[in-house]
């Protein structure tokens, strides 16, 4: 199906959702990142889906804001009305992506820069192409970060890193994204689609209650100190040691290990 500024299509345990304004360099458009927050949702709540995968057509994944319509019509927008857009669409959208039970697999085919930098930033994996690159320029614009970048950015590569993405604004490289782990890998653009595929399909094969919970527990950890987190991790391990599917996962590996035969 087409949600108008994007595509989605589910395959198996894989939902893709690309991006599809390639002649605009798939810049975010007036409606753009409610209908991403709509795909989401959608994916998030099909009891087939076990990886989703956020992409672009065409050459870029994301080129950030629509100038037309962020820039020259959004002028026109009060603070309070640019307040409520930003909370009903940025905001929802990286709520939804961090707090998805099922992973997001950001695959940079292209640019990403402002919004689309951001987006691929709220996603919990982000493997790119060699000709992607990535930029936040808010600066250069006189504008601020969006989608929870501020808190983010600093997350993925550290608070000098993040600093200096921000306050410079400039782009960089794919493989420089990768040396100060802002991406997790970089391939040849070819075998981008290919790499994103056995990775997904590496996640999909794995307990989805476990990747729910884990994923979960590192986005919490993250306000804690070490006493709370302790007692995070006694109360969530505790509960999977009685789950179903630890108790699968122990008995596929007593077969694999009895299939086996003895060892040395």
């Amino acid at each position: 199906m087409d949600a108008l500024d994007l595509t989605y299509v589910v395959n198996g345990p894989l939902a893709r959702i690309a991006f599809n304004r390639p002649a605009r360099r798939n810049a975010l458009g007036d409606g753009t990142t409610r209908q991403l927050l709509g795909l989401c949702e959608k994916a998030i709540a099909d009891p087939v889906v076990r990886v989703i995968v956020i992409t672009g057509e065409g050459e870029a994944f994301c080129a950030g804001g629509d100038f037309r319509d962020t820039f020259e019509r959004g002028a026109s927008r009060s603070e309070a009305d640019w307040r409520e857009r930003l909370r009903q669409g940025p905001n929802a959208l990286v709520r939804c992506l961090t707090g998805s039970p099922k992973p997001i697999i950001a695959s940079v085919n292209g640019a990403a820069v402002g919004g689309g930098a951001t987006i691929a930033l709220a996603c919990d994996f982000r493997i790119a192409s060699d000709r992607a690159r990535f930029g936040f320029p808010f600066v250069r614009l006189g504008l601020a970060p969006e989608f929870g970048c501020s808190v983010l950015l600093a997350r993925a590569v550290g608070f000098g890193q993040a600093t200096e993405l921000l306050l410079l604004g400039d782009l960089i490289d794919g493989r420089t994204a990768e040396r100060i782990g802002l991406v997790h890998r970089v391939v040849a653009h070819e075998k981008l689609d290919a790499t994103t595929a056995e990775f997904a399909s590496q996640l999909a094969a794995r307990p989805p209650s476990a990747l729910t919970r884990i994923k979960s527990m590192l986005h919490r950890a993250q306000a804690m100190d070490l006493e709370t987190a302790l007692e995070m991790e006694a109360s969530e391990l505790a509960a999977a040691f009685k789950s179903e599917e630890h108790r699968a996962a122990v008995s596929a590996f007593l077969d694999r290990r009895s299939a086996a035969g003895p060892q040395h």
